[in-house]
């Protein structure tokens, strides 16, 4: 599949520049590759900001993060910076298996899944009554009629951990069976979630609810319901816990529940490397970190992982070395 790559700055400014200039403009572009779910507040915020500061446009190729990964060990994606929704997935790049396409990463932020509810939805009293703590969310879900989604796990980290919402509400509630009775077989293709086209359908009550990052009910403009820490994966003291979980996609790849932290770094092959840089800076700003807190991310410690010493220096006093997050 071509990447198609969205550019933050429109390359008809270019048109009033000599040629040489225009070249050496066009070459300076910092392309990202990112998931959908941090896309919106880098697109109408962080990255117009970043162009302004340092002169350097910005393109955005967006797709879930493990069909961002794959694409990048491929090489069909070449990317100067590297987003992704689990910083885990980054040792997919790591070692000459993947064809070595990067070396270290960081963690970044956090997030958290939710349970996300149409307006609509003809169980709207019940999702209102769970909100509340009136009524156990997971009681609801499984109400005859009702349209439960998310994200296809075989490509997107939301995907996989919608499974383990369940897997650690099974546990942690000691409801044996309570995820087979509501989501099924880990790969229920019927249950898949489509951004492109699905949020109308849950705005107007056709879906009923879909579990997924909280950040997407923020950008979606629907209600949700706050899970417990034990199955909302957002907290690091958990993370044993946490672990206890895990999901295989049909390539093998294997997905260990853990804290959802997002991660960044710069490809190997990153053909804008101060570029990259300077973005990676940008984004770990203060200004940056603020807008995407307000967007409905969390905080996190920005630790370092994989081979310390290939970070680049000017990104190096930014982070806390240690050899995961």
């Amino acid at each position: 599949m071509k990447q198609l790559w969205l550019p933050l700055v429109s390359y008809l400014i270019l048109g009033s520049l000599p040629l040489d200039d225009a070249q050496a403009q066009q070459q300076s572009v910092v392309r990202v590759a990112l998931p959908g779910t941090i896309e919106p507040v880098i697109l109408s915020h962080i990255g117009p900001a970043f162009t302004a500061a340092t002169g350097y446009p910005l393109e955005l190729a967006r797709a879930p993060s493990i069909a961002l990964v794959n694409r990048i060990v491929s090489g069909e994606l070449r990317p100067d910076v590297y987003i992704s929704s689990d910083a885990n997935q980054m040792k997919l790049l790591f070692g000459p298996a993947e064809n070595e396409r990067a070396r270290w990463y960081m963690t970044i932020l956090r997030s958290r899944t939710a349970l996300l509810y149409s307006p609509r939805s003809r169980f709207t009293d019940d999702f209102e009554a769970a909100r509340t703590g009136r009524l156990p969310w997971y009681e609801v879900l499984q109400r005859p009629g009702l349209v439960l989604k998310r994200p296809d796990p075989t490509v997107d980290s939301g995907g996989y951990r919608a499974i383990f919402v369940f897997e650690l509400a099974e546990k942690h509630y000691r409801i044996p069976g309570l995820k087979a009775r509501t989501i099924g077989i880990d790969n229920n293709e019927s249950q898949y979630f489509d951004r492109t086209k699905d949020y109308p359908l849950l705005r107007n009550g056709s879906i009923d609810a879909t579990v997924q990052f909280v950040t997407n009910a923020l950008v979606g403009g629907v209600p949700y319901i706050d899970l417990p820490e034990e199955v909302d994966q957002s907290d690091p003291a958990l993370a044993e816990w946490y672990a206890t979980v895990s999901y295989t996609n049909p390539r093998g790849q294997t997905f260990q529940g853990a804290p959802a932290f997002y991660g960044v770094t710069i490809p190997a092959a990153a053909e804008n490397a101060a570029g990259a840089e300077a973005f990676v800076r940008f984004l770990l700003s203060g200004s940056s970190l603020n807008k995407l807190e307000r967007a409905g991310f969390l905080r996190a410690e920005i630790v370092a992982a994989g081979d310390l010493n290939a970070i680049p220096s000017s990104l190096r006093s930014l982070v806390r070395e240690r050899s995961g997050p």
